[in-house]
């Protein structure tokens, strides 16, 4: 009897020597420096499982939520239906991700699909989807401009820029929203803004994904589309979700200072400041996360001759301006040159000094014709330069 005891607490001694080991294993891997902090960090699964488990609210308090913008020109307008107690839902799920030991390879993936996960009971996310397809459908808007439509939607909420510089400014106080949430607070930065994006092109069948920047703290997304016209050859176009204006497939320069995307703007014929707003800096490695298959944007077609158009414009532009700038030095040069000749003839014709002054007769008049040649061939490359920018202007319009 007393042997099978003495067994029974052999085998729970291990038992605890086993157990004592992996915790001291956990502890060192995640910098834990006493016992009582390892079991929080066990129970992180299991209190994101039973967070995910709550039961969807009873609907308490309706708020009505108006949205406005505009695509094509024409303006757009709709009514959504949430609630309070949705919205406090929403806020209080898992918003960081957890882990026990060792940092899942795939927890990027893990972490942007707690984000995109809704409720079974809530239908906000398929209802705007389909209230924005049949608005464009009023419009007479085919498939691809429905998808151009709901961008447009996603880029008009107001992009927070208080929420952007915390981000920027690291204080650890911000967190991604769920789309439920930005569509109630009606404002988000990047992150908030695509996912929200991706959820609605979802809802429609297109196939999605998630384009993150690590170095310039960017998210946009991927929509589906033919692979030889798609971003980095990825089988997704980049699509902008920050700024009103930005068309599926180009990528925009980003403002280091706000974190936004910069719209390309019509240029002013010959504004040096202007020219050089155009050249900022791209976005730079991309990551690519949640990819999903569906139908597919081929509006990225037609866009993809625009954009290989604007960028053979840019080149042009900045290679005419370096040139006309050269051009224009040069006949500032001879103009003052000319301007002293001229004064030195007439002081020459003053003091009657005819030999001078028919010595310098001959170079001045060559001068003065290099002078209206140059002037001529300057009006005439100014004329091109200006023809590019107005097709450029033309081109960002469309």
């Amino acid at each position: 009897m007393l042997k099978n005891i003495f067994k029974k607490i052999g085998i729970i001694l291990i038992e605890l020597a086993l157990i004592g080991g992996a915790l001291w294993f956990i502890a060192q891997k995640r910098g834990i420096e006493n016992f009582s902090q390892i079991i929080p960090a066990l129970d992180q699964k299991s209190e994101k499982q039973e967070k995910e488990t709550d039961l969807f609210p009873e609907l308490y308090q309706p708020v009505k939520k108006d949205f406005s913008w505009k695509y094509k020109n024409i303006k757009y307008e709709l009514s959504l239906n949430m609630d309070q107690g949705a919205y406090e839902y929403y806020k209080k799920q898992q918003k960081t991700y957890s882990y026990s030991a060792e940092l899942p390879q795939n927890w990027e993936e893990e972490y942007y699909g707690m984000f995109l996960n809704v409720n079974s009971k809530d239908k906000t996310i398929e209802n705007l989807s389909q209230e924005i397809k049949i608005l464009g459908e009023k419009h007479n808007l085919n498939d691809d401009q429905i998808v151009d439509l709901i961008l447009a939607f996603v880029q008009s909420i107001e992009y927070d820029d208080a929420k952007a510089k915390n981000i920027l400014d690291q204080t650890g106080k911000e967190t991604m929203l769920r789309p439920y949430e930005i569509l109630y607070e009606q404002k988000g930065v990047c992150s908030d803004k695509s996912l929200l994006a991706v959820a609605l092109l979802r809802q429609l069948g297109y196939g999605a994904a998630i384009f993150t920047y690590p170095q310039e703290n960017h998210m946009a997304i991927g929509v589906e589309c033919p692979k030889d016209y798609s971003t980095y050859g990825s089988g997704y176009c980049y699509a902008e979700t920050t700024a009103v204006g930005n068309r599926i497939g180009i990528i925009p320069s980003i403002d280091p200072s706000s974190n936004k995307t910069v719209v390309a703007k019509e240029l002013s014929m010959l504004n040096t400041e202007q020219i050089q707003q155009i050249n900022l800096r791209q976005l730079g490695q991309v990551m690519i996360f949640q990819k999903t298959s569906g139908k597919q944007y081929l509006g990225i077609v037609e866009t993809k001759k625009i954009s290989d158009e604007i960028d053979l414009l840019k080149q042009r532009i900045d290679a005419m301006f370096l040139q006309l700038k050269n051009q224009q030095k040069k006949i500032d040069e001879d103009k003052k040159q000319l301007e002293k000749l001229k004064d030195d003839l007439d002081d020459h014709r003053k003091d009657q000094n005819v030999e001078k002054y028919n010595s310098l007769v001959e170079k001045y008049n060559d001068m003065l014709e290099t002078y209206k040649k140059d002037v001529t061939k300057y009006n005439n490359d100014a004329a091109l330069y200006n023809k590019s920018i107005a097709r450029y202007n033309i081109l960002i319009k469309q």
